[in-house]
């Protein structure tokens, strides 16, 4: 066990090992009091459920992460935001310690079709269709697996040492792809296939491993040491796919602990500074990333489990618009009660389009109250990308005619909308068209 910590708290002497822990002297508190230092001190000891992934649409992440600590356990969560993190709402929570057969909160991974979302951790691979709210078993996994998702309906890929698996039916079943794969994955790209990894000796000289074809054959870049050189903490170097093709970001860590973000446009040959951190205590602050489906969007999630009490989690979202110069930073205050909804006006709504299959044109109505100046008409294709926007100030009443913002007219198939207001989520709804 090379992991210590002692804690002297109120007579009790705690000797932390790790994940397990040793206590002496007497026992002069309460046994309620020392249900809540021993879920303070596992809450502290874990630092790996916080993930974070982008969702379908532009503007939609999740995050999850140790919510708060009661009497009977340590309560996880998954959030949803479709507001950049500025407004979140929880979705699934559980105890440390689930019943058989419910799913524990760990690693989240987003799919382009909306609504889908997976869980991965505990060697389970749970998928969700709805937002995170249900969720349904799809595998059990070895402890060596990792998952890589996001680029196409339904598309997941699983790695098994040098063992690539791929699934086109939400990780219902998985296809092995090649054996063995001659490259390290560790991000999936803009395009089915494409694969991002590391390689080489951390601290000497690091490689970007690119593939095209699941694997089979790779380039390696080589990264300059003023762009990734050190593994710091637990941090190493994370690939993030952009919007664009070529479009990447890398964030790295630094021997006096903080972090720097660099941007490329041409698959990793060249890259440009874009922020650098300032100090981060990483045994208080967790630290996770990702880049968004709108174009330049950027996210780093930050947590903490909230002193003095320390029974709750501070969360901070920062986020760009501009490729990951500058942030605007979302505080939400993770207490046992929060819902999210109390920061926001009550809000209620109804759409409805029709017709629905359609071939020339469809009128999508709305009724609501309270929405704002900003509120917009938001259309998407399958695969998440905004084709068309209208603004509803003062509206009820859209009529789309199966055109993009260029005018031109989109193929048959199934699109989704949804409004996007300043202080509220609104459920997505389907089109079909059918010319």
């Amino acid at each position: 066990m090379n992991f210590i910590i002692d804690y002297a708290i109120n007579n009790w002497y705690i000797c932390v090992y790790w994940n397990s822990f040793l206590i002496i002297r007497t026992p002069t508190i309460m046994i309620k009091k020392l249900t809540i230092i021993l879920l303070l001190l596992n809450i502290l000891s874990i630092q790996n459920i916080n993930s974070q992934t982008r969702g379908a649409s532009p503007g939609e992440i999740y995050i999850s992460t140790d919510w708060y600590a009661a009497s009977e356990g340590i309560q996880y969560g998954i959030f949803h935001s479709t507001t950049h993190g500025q407004y979140i709402y929880p979705m699934y929570n559980n105890l440390q310690s689930p019943p058989p057969n419910e799913m524990k909160v760990g690693r989240i991974l987003g799919d382009a079709t909306p609504g889908a979302l997976y869980n991965w951790g505990n060697n389970e691979l749970w998928v969700s269709f709805d937002y995170g709210e249900s969720w349904e078993f799809r595998e059990g996994y070895p402890d060596n697996a990792r998952f890589l998702s996001g680029q196409d309906n339904g598309n997941i890929s699983k790695r098994i040492g040098a063992i690539l698996f791929h699934s086109q039916n939400f990780g219902s079943s998985f296809a092995e792809i090649t054996n063995p794969i001659s490259s390290p994955i560790n991000a999936s790209g803009l395009y089915l296939g494409e694969f991002f990894g590391f390689n080489g000796e951390m601290g000497v000289q690091l490689l970007l491993d690119h593939t095209i074809n699941y694997g089979s054959t790779n380039t390696e870049i080589q990264i300059p040491i003023e762009v990734a050189l050190h593994q710091i903490g637990g941090y190493y170097p994370q690939i993030s796919r952009g919007t664009e093709p070529g479009e990447l970001y890398l964030v790295s860590w630094w021997p006096d602990y903080h972090y720097k973000i660099f941007h490329s446009i041409d698959t990793g040959y060249t890259w440009t500074e874009q922020y650098e951190s300032e100090y981060i205590d990483t045994f208080d602050w967790r630290v996770s990333y990702t880049a968004g489906r709108a174009a330049c969007s950027f996210y780093v999630i930050r947590s903490r489990i909230a002193p003095p009490a320390y029974d709750h989690t501070w969360l901070y979202i920062d986020y760009s618009s501009d490729c990951g110069q500058t942030f605007t930073t979302y505080f939400h205050d993770l207490v046992p009660d929060f819902t999210g909804i109390e920061n926001t006006p009550e809000t209620d709504i109804n759409c409805n389009s029709y017709p629905n299959p359609f071939s020339n044109h469809t009128t999508i109505e709305f009724s609501t109250t309270n929405l704002s100046v900003n509120a917009m008409l938001c259309i998407y294709t399958v695969n998440g990308i905004l084709i068309k926007q209208f603004p509803l100030f003062n509206q009820t009443s859209i009529k789309w005619d199966a055109t993009n913002r260029q005018g031109e007219i989109l193929p048959n198939g199934i699109y989704f909308y949804h409004i996007v207001d300043d202080h509220y989520f609104y459920p997505f709804n389907k089109l079909i068209i059918n010319h």
